[in-house]
Formats: C-alpha cells, sequence, structure tokens
C-alpha cells in the first residue's frame, strides 16, 4: 500500500516574506472499492505531526490510523500543521493565526485534488467522485473547525477530542499551558505534565517514550486560541456538514454531552464516547474500537448522503 511524501508549496493571505510548504504524506490502498472514494485529511494536535496518524513503533505494531484506514479502503492524506513538524516554520509566527493556518492547509488540499484528478497517483483516480472527511485531533481539531467554516473543505468533519467550553485541567496545568503560550513564537509543551491526561496508565512506557521522542514545537498563536473557552465556538456553530465528536474517558470536555450543542447548523451531529482511554486516542489501549466507530460513521453518513 503505497505512501508518498509530499511537499506542497502554499501562498497564504498572509506574506510571511518566505517560502511557504506544507508537508504530508499521502496513502493510498492498493486497491479502491466501487463508489466514491472516501479521503479522510488528518491534522494533528498540539507538540505532534503528522507521525501522531501513522505511527511506526519498532515492536510495537498496531499503533498507525494510517494502516487501519488502508485495511479499509480508504485514502489518508495526513497534514503537518503550518508551523509544525515538517512544514514550514515562519520566522514571524505573530503572523501565523489559525485562520491563515487553515487557509494553508485548505489550499495543500486543494493541490492535492488536483494533482490527484490528473492522474499521477493512478489513472483509477482521476476524475473518481470522492467523499472527503477532515478529521482533527485536540488542537487540530479546532483548525479543523476554523477551515470547514471559512472554505468548506469537506463533506464532513470529525473533531476528535476538543472542546468549544473549556478544558477540564486542574487550575495548575491550565495556568501553565496559558503562561507557555502568551508570548509570540513556538513552544515545547512540558510532556511529563501533561501525561495524566494524554495516556492512561496502561499505554506501555515504550510507546510514550517514542511518542515524546517525536515532539514537534507548536506555535503559541495556535495555542493561544485552542485553550481559550469558546474560542471557535462561532465557527463551529456554522459548520452545515455533518459532524462527529468524540472523547475518551479522560479528556479534555467537561461535559463531553454538552459540546454537540455548539453545532447547531450541522444537519447531523453524532457523539461518541471512548473507555479505557484518555485524550491521545491514537495510542490508548482501546484505540481499534474508537478507530472502528469513526469508520461506521463515515460508512454511515456516505450511506444516507
Amino acid at each position: 500500500m503505497p505512501k508518498f511524501t509530499l511537499s506542497l508549496p502554499v501562498q497564504t493571505m498572509v506574506d510571511f516574506g518566505e517560502a511557504i510548504q506544507i508537508a504530508a504524506t499521502l496513502a493510498i490502498p492498493d486497491r479502491l472499492p466501487d463508489g466514491p472514494i472516501d479521503l479522510l485529511v488528518c491534522l494533528h494536535g498540539g507538540t505532534y505531526s503528522r507521525w501522531y496518524w501513522d505511527a511506526q513503533i519498532d515492536g510495537w505494531p498496531g499503533y498507525s490510523f494510517v494502516d487501519h484506514c488502508l485495511a479499509q479502503g480508504k485514502a489518508v492524506l495526513a497534514l503537518d500543521a503550518l508551523g509544525m513538524g515538517d512544514s514550514s516554520q515562519p520566522e514571524r509566527e505573530d503572523r501565523l493565526t489559525p485562520h491563515v493556518g487553515a487557509q494553508a492547509h485548505h489550499l495543500a488540499l486543494a493541490a492535492v485534488l488536483e494533482r490527484m484528478d490528473a492522474g499521477e497517483w493512478g489513472a483509477d483516480m482521476a476524475g473518481r467522485a470522492r467523499r472527503i472527511t477532515g478529521i482533527g485531533h485536540s488542537m487540530g481539531g479546532m483548525l479543523t473547525i476554523v477551515q470547514q467554516a471559512a472554505w468548506a473543505s469537506f463533506d464532513q468533519v470529525a473533531v476528535l477530542g476538543f472542546t468549544n467550553i473549556g478544558l477540564a485541567m486542574s487550575d495548575e496545568v491550565r495556568s501553565a499551558i496559558g503562561a507557555q503560550v502568551a508570548g509570540p513564537g513556538y513552544g515545547a509543551a512540558n510532556r511529563a505534565a501533561m501525561r495524566g491526561y494524554f495516556h492512561a496508565a496502561d499505554v506501555p512506557e515504550t510507546v510514550i517514550a517514542a511518542d515524546d521522542a517525536r515532539a514537534s514545537l507548536t506555535p503559541n498563536s495556535y495555542g493561544r486560541l485552542a485553550i481559550m473557552p469558546g474560542g471557535v465556538a462561532a465557527e463551529a456553530a456554522a459548520i452545515a456538514a455533518p459532524v462527529y465528536l468524540h472523547f475518551a474517558d479522560i479528556d479534555v470536555s467537561p461535559d463531553a454531552h454538552a459540546e454537540p450543542a455548539g453545532y447547531r447548523a450541522s444537519r447531523h451531529v453524532t457523539l461518541t464516547k471512548l473507555a479505557d482511554a484518555a485524550h491521545c486516542h491514537n495510542f490508548a489501549s482501546t484505540r481499534l474500537q474508537s478507530w472502528t466507530m469513526l469508520h461506521r460513521w463515515i460508512d454511515h453518513i456516505g450511506a444516507i448522503s
């Protein structure tokens, strides 16, 4: 099942005075099923990169969401958010707002779709109908919400582990995060302080170490909005497409059942909960259950659309 590493030049509404590119991985199943192509566009959270979606850990198979999707016959485009991972990290971080980042991701997707239609990754993909699902985890959920509200990039949106009603964290941790993202620049989160929120007690130490070793810097402008209660409430309320919300039993929302009300323009909002897991769902012992619930929702929405 081929995976292509891409570098996608974009020109955003802001001129950073330097070339800007989005790093991505495009993964395509060996055999595409009949009907529309399912393309899942995945965006990671704060301190992460696209590796979150395709975690290959020596001696620990089964942590790659991308590989699981390929086995389901779905293609995946995993992006590094602008300013993170292998994507450009503009020197002028003060110009890098979440809205600018979301535009960069929209433009990167558009470039991939254009190349797909041209047959670059196989004639069987050229001109085919597509069903595009935007998937964002944590801060990536926030950026996905902004992107969908502004550009309607996706046919449906899955927001995993992002809250618009305030963080369910201790005052100490919340204050530490707030102090870290207060100024301009790029920050490195204290993974040790976040461990109890990121990972349940049964996640193997080797897996956590591999995860921490791939940590990315995060633009502080993204972080400030991500922790602000109601920071993208207006954007969430403007989304008309179907929305899937997903939280673990240890997660960021103080009340997961209150979250769907924020997507009042959507014609179809689904909430699911993942037991025996913490905020980083892809490393949970119950991750297969998480992935299966998401696939079932995508297939269900496709059947009723």
